[in-house]
């Protein structure tokens, strides 16, 4: 491997290089985006991510925003991660668990659920209704910064 020589540059120079364009107004319509739970295929977490018309995850800076079904009569695996996630129950009702203490309380339309990084926690459906939540995260910066983990427990036999 051979060691490259360095240079420098004037610092507006340098500081021009992290300047980006401010975004533009972006609309998803629930009308369009609910038809498409039902046809998406839903891994066990069911999640349905959003997406800017570019195409990109990163819907505010650092921050990815997904639709997350958990369909009725099922739940989520026990699992914990670096990320956050802000959840905003849109339809539906369910309860969460959070693992670390054995908490859970229950899930209804319009309520905010934080899920604090490196929370254990699931969620169970036991209705006859989809729990549909939007969900605010900060994949993006960690995915930066080289920082996403997670843990679940192994599957069985």
């Amino acid at each position: 491997m051979t060691i490259g020589s360095g240079s420098q540059f004037p610092y507006p120079d340098f500081k021009k290089r992290y300047d980006t364009p401010p975004p533009e107004p972006v609309v998803w319509r629930w009308t369009d985006i609910s038809g498409g739970l039902g046809d998406a295929e839903h891994p066990e977490r069911g999640t349905l991510a959003l997406s800017m018309p570019d195409g990109g995850a990163e819907i505010i800076r650092d921050v990815a925003v997904a639709y997350q079904v958990v369909p009725a009569g099922q739940h989520t695996t026990p699992h914990a991660h670096t990320w956050y996630h802000l959840f905003v129950v849109q339809s539906g009702s369910g309860i969460v668990t959070f693992h670390d203490t054995g908490e859970t309380t229950e899930l209804n339309p319009g309520d905010l659920l934080l899920v604090p990084a490196w929370s254990s926690h699931h969620f169970d459906n036991p209705t006859g209704q989809d729990l549909v939540l939007l969900n605010l995260m900060n994949i993006p910066m960690l995915a930066h910064l080289g920082n996403l983990a997670s843990r679940q427990p192994e599957a069985g036999p």
